[in-house]
């Protein structure tokens, strides 16, 4: 592409203006730059600090809730654990367990150093079950008001509610190998050029060092939430329902089953095959999984539906479980 020398001025000019624009944007606050451009302090208090604990269960947890958004500074007055990867500053973290899937992002955000993230995650009985590191936490170049960052994203299950085995806690540190590397992040320049789509002229792209502080932002999702928002329907097995016609309730999307004058109560007529098959699959599922609530709570429902077999079924399915 080949621009006059005024006009590839005016492109320079105009590249540099935006560059700084953007940078005033994205970069981190004020309040972080000394934890971003303090890597040799960084690096020494950590080599004389004492470690918190001994065990994973001794760390102190804050409860992150779903929908939440949080940026966490990590730095000299961060607590310090030793991980199997080496002695290391952390944050440490409760995550929802009432909610549908969680989609997780962690960012370690870029100035003149990063904190490189290594996500460990922990069941109920704080015991490990998988670790997110470098293969899923990756560079992410500045876009919109996202500045320059190493990012990943992952999910966590909620199928089965109360299951032990669901991952609960979330640890956040880098590793001793990290500390001496560097990330090559994309040049201000080159970022806009490629915004513009127009040829870079030529800023070099920069080496960060990695840091034993830095900076993460945590984005918490619930997928269900997400995914279907306040405006959903809830389908209800129609055995269930009165003959009677629906009243409507003033509240929006709200549907009101009637409920029969004293005395004039039906009995339920009989559960259809296909139906009671159903819930006798869901109250041994929730069994099995050791949500005793919600399979007591199957049980009722299947009865005021007009099941004669749940109670037996749920009974068994206890019984199993216990050999």
């Amino acid at each position: 592409m080949k621009y006059t020398k005024i006009a590839l001025t005016v492109l320079c000019s105009s590249l540099m203006t935006a560059c700084a624009s953007l940078e005033t944007v994205v970069a981190p606050t004020q309040e972080y730059k000394a934890i971003l451009n303090s890597r040799d302090n960084a690096l020494q208090q950590l080599d004389a600090a004492p470690v918190c604990c001994s065990n994973l269960n001794e760390l102190k947890y804050t409860s992150l809730a779903s929908e939440q958004k949080t940026v966490v500074a990590i730095d000299g007055r961060s607590p310090v654990f030793s991980f199997p990867e080496g002695k290391s500053y952390y944050a440490a973290f409760k995550l929802p367990t009432n909610s549908g899937d969680l989609k997780i992002t962690v960012a370690g955000l870029i100035d003149k150093t990063l904190f490189n993230p290594t996500v460990l995650l922990l069941d109920s009985q704080l015991k490990p079950t998988r670790t997110i590191g470098a293969d899923i936490i990756t560079y992410k170049p500045a876009r919109m008001l996202d500045g320059d960052r190493v990012e990943g994203v992952f999910t966590i299950d909620r199928s089965y509610v109360g299951n032990p085995n669901n991952e609960t806690y979330m640890v956040i540190y880098t590793t001793q190998a990290t500390l001496s590397q560097t990330t090559q992040a994309m040049s201000p320049s080159k970022v806009m050029a490629k915004s513009m789509s127009v040829q870079d002229y030529g800023a070099k792209d920069p080496l960060i060092p990695h840091s034993a502080w830095g900076v993460v932002k945590i984005d918490v999702e619930d997928m269900s939430v997400s995914a279907l928002g306040d405006n959903f329907y809830k389908p209800v097995y129609q055995e269930a329902i009165d003959a009677n016609t629906p009243i409507v309730d003033a509240t929006p999307n709200k549907l009101v089953v009637p409920v029969a004058a004293a005395g004039t109560a039906k009995p339920a007529p009989a559960m259809l095959t296909e139906t009671e098959a159903f819930y006798q699959s869901q109250i041994e599922k929730a069994v099995n999984a050791g949500d005793i609530d919600k399979a007591m709570q199957l049980v009722s429902e299947a009865e005021r539906a007009g099941s004669s077999k749940a109670k037996a079924v749920f009974v068994d399915a206890v019984k199993r479980s216990q050999k």
